[in-house]
Parts: C-alpha cells; sequence; structure tokens
C-alpha cells in the first residue's frame, strides 16, 4: 500500500512540475511577445472605422452623426443590460475574467477551435480599436495585455463609456447616441429597458440581429437578453415582465441614414454575402463600397414617399437594364429586399402563363379567348368585380388583367411546364402553388426579383438579377470585387417582343394608361392581390423603358389592410410615372427595336370575331382585315390568293419580281400541260422578291403562277 501511495505521490509531483513549467514557459512568451505592445488612449475618443459607401459617380454616402455621449448621459438601463450580458463580472475584474477564460480554454480544447473568446468589456474596446479581427493564438495575448493596460490607465466608468461610444449597431451605425436615434429616435438617456435588451441584442451579430434590417430576429435575439437578465438577476421579475410586454416601435431619427437606409440596408447586406464576412468586420477593414445608387434618383423617390400614408408597407426601386444596377431602392421596411415575400399577383402572369403559351406555340397575340365563370375541379377563380368580356384577345386580356384568360392557358399549357419555366429566372414554385392558382400569382416573391424578371424583357429575353453593389476594394486600393454584365438568354427574343407588345398595350389602354401620355415606349405590368376574405393585401406596377425598369409596390401591415379600391392602376402606378418624368426629363429612352424575326400580318376580322380563327389574309384588300404581329417561327395558316407578279422575259432566263410578306415563303409554278409543276421555293426577306429562272428551253414561252406556301 504504501509503495502504491509512494508512486501516486511522485506522479502528482509530476504532473505539478510540469505544469508549473508550463505556467511558466506561457508567462514568459506572453509578457516577451507582447512587451512592445502600445496602448493608444486617442483611438477610443471616437475615432470610428465606416463601412465606406459611395455612389455610382464614387461620392461617398453619409450614414451616421458620429456622436459621442458621456456616460451620465447614458440610460442606467443601458448600462446595467450590456454589463449583465457581456461582462457581468465587469465592475470587479481587472480588465479579464479569469474564470470566464479559463471555461473558455475547456471548450476551445473540446471543440478544437477558438470559438469561445471569454472577452470582457475590456477587452472588446481593445480589439475594436486597437487589433485586427482575425482569430489566433497570439492576437489573443495582444488584447490581453492592452486590456491589462488600459485598466492601468482609465476609470472602470471611463472604459465604459468608450465601450458603448465605439460598438457597431449594424447599418454603418456606430455609438450608442446614432443607434438610438436610428432604431427608437431616442437619446441614450431616455431609452427604456425593452429599447435596451434589443441595443444589446443587436452588437453580436449586426447583420442577423439588427431590427433596421430583420425585425423579427432583433425580437428573437431580445428574448435571449431576457433570459440572461433573468438568470443573472439583474432587474427583478416585475421589470422584466414590464419591459417583455412593452412593445417597441422603430423610429429612425438619423435624417441621412433615414434617406439612405434602405439602399445602405441592402447594399452591406450583400457586401456580407459577397465578402463571406459580417458588417463590422467589413467596417474594420476599411472596405470601400461602390454602389450603382444614383443619388438624385433616390433622393427624388424618399422625397415622394415621404407624403405617403405611413399606415402601408411600400418598396420603390429602379434598375439600370444594361448593368442591371440598382439606381435607387426606397422603403418603410426593416428588411433587405430578398427577405421581403409577397404575393405578386397579375405581375406573374407574363412569366408563369403567356411566355410559356407564346414558347409552345399556343398563342397569338390575337388569339381568341372566353372571358367567362368556370369552374376546374372545384377551383373558382373570378374576374375583378365578378365582371366578364366573353371573347376577347390575348392582348385584351394582359392589357385588362383579366383572371379567366390566364387559368385557362394554364390549364392547356400545364402547370408543370409553367414552373419548368419559371425557373430559369430562379423562381421556385412550393408545391402548394403548383396548380391553376399559379397563374394569378399566388407565389411569393421579391420586389426586386420581380423587377429583374420585368429587365429581362427590357433586355431582349436576356437574364440576370439586379444587385446593389459594383465593386468592393480593400484598403489598398486593390478591387477584391466587380461586379460584371453576366445576362444569360432565357427567352428567345421573338417569344419576347410578342410579350412585350402585349405590355406596351397594357400602358396605352389597360390598367396602366396612367402612363399614356408619356412621349416615349414605356411597357407595364400591375398588379393587385386580395385575400379570402377579399380583403387587398397587395398593389404593384413594374414598368420598363429600353434603359430602365422601375418597381412599385404596397402592402397591407398585420393592422391594416390597403382600401378595398386600392390597387396597381392606382398610387404604384403614379410612382412609376413619377419615376419615369423624373429620370427622362432631358434624355428620353429609345425605342424598342422590332426583331427582324418579327412580322406584321392582316389577319381576317370576320373568321377572328366570329370563329375565333388567326387566319392571315393576302392579295386580297376587299376583305376586312385587323393587324397583328406574329413571329416567323409560328405564323398563322394564310388564306392563298393569287400573288400579282412582273415577268420579263429574256433569251436565256425569265426574272419574275413581287411583293411578298416578310418571313413568308411562297411557292413558283410553271404551268405545263394545264398542271402545276414546282420550281422553285423562296421566303421573303423583306418587301420585294426577285427570282431569276433559267429556261430549258430557250424559244418556249412559260406561264408562272404563285402561290404562299405557309
Amino acid at each position: 500500500m504504501k509503495k502504491v501511495i509512494k508512486i501516486t505521490g511522485i506522479t502528482l509531483l509530476a504532473i505539478l512540475g510540469l505544469l508549473l513549467i508550463t505556467a511558466i514557459i506561457g508567462v514568459s512568451y506572453f509578457f516577451i511577445s507582447t512587451n512592445d505592445l502600445t496602448l493608444d488612449i486617442n483611438k477610443l475618443d471616437g475615432n470610428y472605422r465606416n463601412v465606406q459607401i459611395f455612389d455610382n459617380k464614387n461620392n461617398q454616402i453619409l450614414i451616421k452623426n458620429n456622436n459621442y455621449t458621456p456616460i451620465n448621459e447614458v440610460s442606467p438601463y443601458i448600462i446595467e443590460t450590456f454589463v449583465s450580458v457581456e461582462d457581468k463580472r465587469f465592475w470587479k475584474h481587472r480588465g479579464i475574467d479569469i474564470q470566464r477564460m479559463l471555461s473558455a480554454v475547456v471548450k476551445n480544447i473540446t471543440s478544437g477551435s477558438l470559438k469561445e473568446g471569454a472577452s470582457t468589456i475590456t477587452q472588446q474596446l481593445i480589439k475594436n480599436t486597437h487589433l485586427t479581427i482575425d482569430k489566433t493564438f497570439d492576437r489573443k495575448l495582444d488584447e490581453i495585455r492592452l486590456a491589462l493596460k488600459l485598466e492601468e490607465q482609465l476609470s472602470k466608468q471611463e472604459i465604459l463609456e468608450k465601450y458603448l461610444n465605439n460598438l457597431y449597431f449594424g447599418s454603418g451605425i456606430y455609438g450608442v447616441h446614432d443607434a438610438c436615434l436610428a432604431f427608437f429616435d431616442k437619446l441614450p438617456a431616455d431609452v427604456n429597458l425593452a429599447e435596451a435588451t434589443m441595443l444589446v441584442g443587436v452588437v453580436k451579430n449586426p447583420a442577423k440581429n439588427s431590427p433596421l434590417t430583420n425585425y423579427d430576429g432583433a425580437i428573437a435575439r431580445q428574448k435571449v437578453v431576457f433570459s440572461v437578465l433573468s438568470n443573472n438577476k439583474t432587474f427583478n421579475a416585475e421589470t422584466l415582465n414590464n419591459a417583455k410586454n412593452y412593445k417597441i416601435i422603430l423610429k429612425n431619427g438619423l435624417i441621412h441614414n433615414k434617406m439612405y437606409k434602405s439602399f445602405l440596408n441592402n447594399a452591406i447586406f450583400e457586401s456580407t454575402l459577397l465578402l463571406g464576412m459580417d458588417e463590422k468586420d467589413i467596417a474594420s477593414n476599411g472596405y470601400k463600397i461602390v454602389t450603382y445608387m444614383v443619388k438624385e434618383i433616390q433622393e427624388k423617390m424618399f422625397n415622394e414617399m415621404e407624403k405617403y400614408p405611413q399606415e402601408y408597407n411600400y418598396v420603390r426601386a429602379s434598375i439600370d437594364n444594361k448593368s442591371m444596377g440598382v439606381t435607387s431602392y426606397v422603403s418603410n421596411l426593416a428588411l433587405a429586399d430578398n427577405k421581403i415575400s409577397r404575393q405578386a399577383g397579375s405581375l406573374m402572369k407574363p412569366f408563369s402563363v403567356y411566355l410559356p403559351c407564346y414558347e409552345n406555340k399556343l398563342i397569338y397575340g390575337l388569339s381568341q379567348i372566353v372571358d367567362e365563370p368556370i369552374n376546374i375541379n372545384g377551383y373558382s377563380p373570378t374576374n375583378f368585380n365578378n365582371v366578364y368580356h366573353g371573347n376577347v384577345s390575348v392582348k385584351e386580356a394582359v392589357a385588362n388583367s383579366y383572371n379567366i384568360p390566364a387559368v385557362k392557358l394554364l390549364k392547356e399549357l400545364g402547370v408543370d411546364t409553367s414552373v419548368q419555366f419559371l425557373s430559369r429566372f430562379g423562381i421556385c414554385i412550393d408545391e402548394r402553388f403548383q396548380n391553376l392558382s399559379l397563374a394569378l400569382g399566388t407565389n411569393s416573391i421579391s420586389p426586386l426579383k420581380i423587377a429583374s424578371c420585368y429587365s429581362s424583357i427590357a433586355n431582349n429575353g436576356y437574364y440576370q438579377d439586379a444587385q446593389f453593389i459594383k465593386q468592393i476594394i480593400d484598403k489598398d486600393g486593390t478591387v477584391v470585387y466587380r461586379h460584371n454584365e453576366n445576362k444569360q438568354q432565357v427567352i428567345d427574343n421573338d417569344i419576347n417582343y410578342q410579350m412585350l407588345d402585349n405590355l406596351i398595350e397594357v400602358s396605352k389602354s389597360g390598367t396602366g394608361k396612367k402612363l399614356s401620355n408619356l412621349p416615349y415606349q414605356i411597357a407595364c405590368k400591375t398588379g393587385t392581390v386580395a385575400n379570402a376574405e377579399g380583403k387587398n393585401t397587395d398593389a404593384w406596377c413594374c414598368g420598363i423603358t429600353t434603359s430602365d425598369t422601375f418597381i412599385a409596390w404596397d402592402g397591407s401591415t398585420t393592422e391594416k389592410f390597403l382600401p378595398s379600391n386600392y390597387g396597381g392602376s392606382g398610387y404604384p402606378t403614379m410612382s412609376v410615372k413619377d419615376y419615369a418624368e423624373f429620370i427622362y426629363k432631358d434624355n428620353r429612352p429609345n425605342d424598342f427595336n422590332i426583331p427582324d424575326n418579327i412580322v406584321q400580318l392582316k389577319v381576317d376580322k370576320n373568321k377572328l370575331i366570329n370563329e375565333g380563327i388567326v387566319q392571315a389574309i393576302n392579295g386580297d384588300d376587299k376583305i376586312e382585315s385587323i393587324n397583328g404581329i406574329f413571329s416567323i417561327n409560328n405564323l398563322p395558316k394564310v388564306i392563298s390568293y393569287n400573288v400579282e407578279f412582273n415577268v420579263k422575259n429574256m433569251f436565256f432566263e425569265d426574272i419574275i419580281e413581287f411583293y411578298g410578306e416578310n418571313g413568308f415563303e411562297y411557292n413558283i409554278y410553271a404551268m405545263e400541260n394545264g398542271e402545276k409543276v414546282l420550281i422553285k421555293s423562296v421566303i421573303c426577306s423583306g418587301d420585294i422578291i426577285r427570282v431569276i429562272l433559267e429556261k430549258p428551253h430557250i424559244f418556249k414561252h412559260y406561264d408562272y403562277f404563285i402561290e404562299i406556301a405557309k
């Protein structure tokens, strides 16, 4: 027994000795490696690093006020909540929390990483003002050494004051003063406990927890903060319960931040995705973010929307069609655009119904559809106000946003075909909406996503997602990201133009006719969405010119629906008009180009109206006709009449000339023994066809006959 005890004692002494040696080596390394570190107190006094954001002309966008708040002007709720959540032994330790550090060491060893930092408020202040964001062992030692030095030079009150004024709260907001203004339109002294818990919740992950960009995320994090306060017994139960029941209403009091807030939030969020780092790291590393913002357009639309009834949600945005850069974005929602998910209603019809129907050669613009009450296996959609119009053309159905023709066409097309077509635009349809209701836009989408889809129509069928950021430059001047034009063709140009022609008609005579007096071509589509009880929830208008795309969306809130007479053809369409009139006041956009594979034909009006048959006519002016446009790849049947032509009889050849319809094929026959013998087929590629025919027998006279082959 004594032998065992002796061996155990020797082992314990050996372990203790090893630990002592390790500790001596560790302490020596710590002091040697951090010996040259210098604490710069001046870096703590509001020398903030900005998220540098620039507009398309390389002018920096103002986003914050840089106000410094003394600790005696900060609400006790803010002070006590930050200390409790971030560093509950702050008032007792001397810069580092040994107990917390040991716990973090154990967790890091077991996880094999440096996930747990155990940083005190003092250490966080040092990290935010003196050091890089790298999670390395040496950087942690530097942080500890400087924290110890800082505690020797400043009081706890002074350290906490510097800390609160250097914190990053997302959306380019530094310091507790600007955060309180930006979130609550209050000074720090006036903030209550509920608001203080939201402030504390933001700093851990501003991109995820800022109420300006993710209100739900901010509320979720706030609940965690309440739990910590309860566990730490920082406030009594009654005080905490009152704070939990307090409803926070966001009120942005930063003027510049308010004007550019929505655009900046989206640009910062986009940059975190592009660089794979959070907002604070982007700011700390001195990145310069250059956007596509046209400041004049942003300010014009912001000022316009300031007059808007604030009880409704809204988004207004514009896209440059060539670069696919977002030139303005204004919203009263505390969300990044791709987090907004609303039913687009009739705005989806061109993509879910009409374009794939054109592509599958199911329709022409003049095709007739009966607009009438229907019931398809229990599904009974209705038109606006339950009004039906009998026989209508596709063009009329699009212009006036009739629902029944769209549903009938989707049934003929097939829902699966529609879903596959939408996937070309990166639109994934949930199984719940893979039914005939897809024709009416029951799926959800964000404003910029649907606007990007309409930009593809303006871009001759080439699609690319719109983006806020043009390029990102690091602190050394190196471009680390550049947005390139990378459009992919998703629609053939003849299919695309037939849809565009319908959308131009929407602006001329349909639901978007408020745009009809603009002195240039503009196409648009409107949409209005109602819930099952008939309450209006969403109103849309998207307008396109050759240069730009404009999107206007108004939506109900959880407290208030849109009025019953509030639809896409009203205020949203007027917003698009305001956009266009401002942007094109000096330079009008060009008209849309008509592709070479699009032709205009006369169609027999009697057959169209009475029989619903689209039949082109040629060579007989006595028949009453309607003009329509068609793709040469999908031409209607033609009533054949004798084609008038001229023949020049030469010695070795005959020369035939006649007028033809572009894209049509003509058969030229020679009459032999009373029968037609086909000798040549030609396709018209202009107005006049000229054919030279060699004569097999130079002394023989030939009689010719020409008819339309297609």
